[in-house]
């Protein structure tokens, strides 16, 4: 027996994320968050970037583990080769991010692969200016960074969650079509 395919799990999850990215600037815009790059930052910045970063690094490795799990237990019924061709048509013409520094290949096996073996995570946060009331808040934009090493080689890329999670659905409901869960 092989392990359970998550499929409602992992929509949940990336349903979850895609919520929180399109939310999070109207949720600190009204919050005032802001992390103080010209000013001092607002009260309670350092536990709201603390809460954020770690819910959403916990859910970025739980849905890359599970992903991968999926993978590799798909590929008992289904050749490498299609779940390349898979992988390549989910991601289309669209950049789930960008390699900053290393050899990789952005696809969406290598990014669970970067998400579950960075040595280093942080989120990217922007500023921006509120117009009533007036004021200066600071919001998480919806990339992530990684960095790591694959034995000597060492790999810097940064993640949009947003389109990474689009490109994850695709490929799980491709996926929960051609596989007995």
């Amino acid at each position: 027996m092989t392990h359970s395919l998550d499929f409602v799990g992992l929509n949940k999850k990336l349903f979850l994320l895609r919520h929180l990215i399109a939310g999070n600037k109207e949720f600190s815009r009204r919050e005032q968050q802001y992390q103080g790059t010209q000013a001092e930052p607002s009260e309670g910045w350092d536990q709201h970037a603390a809460r954020l970063q770690y819910m959403v690094s916990n859910d970025l490795i739980e849905i890359a583990a599970k992903f991968r799990v999926m993978q590799d237990t798909a590929s008992i019924q289904l050749s490498s080769a299609s779940l390349r061709e898979l992988d390549h048509s989910c991601l289309g013409k669209r950049s789930i991010g960008t390699v900053l520094s290393g050899d990789v290949e952005l696809t969406l096996r290598e990014s669970c692969n970067k998400i579950i073996h960075a040595s280093k995570f942080q989120l990217i946060f922007q500023n921006a200016r509120s117009a009533v009331p007036r004021h200066l808040y600071s919001y998480w934009n919806g990339i992530c960074q990684f960095s790591g090493s694959q034995g000597k080689n060492n790999w810097r890329i940064a993640l949009d969650v947003y389109r990474w999670a689009d490109a994850m659905d695709c490929f799980l409901e491709e996926l929960a079509g051609n596989v007995d869960s």
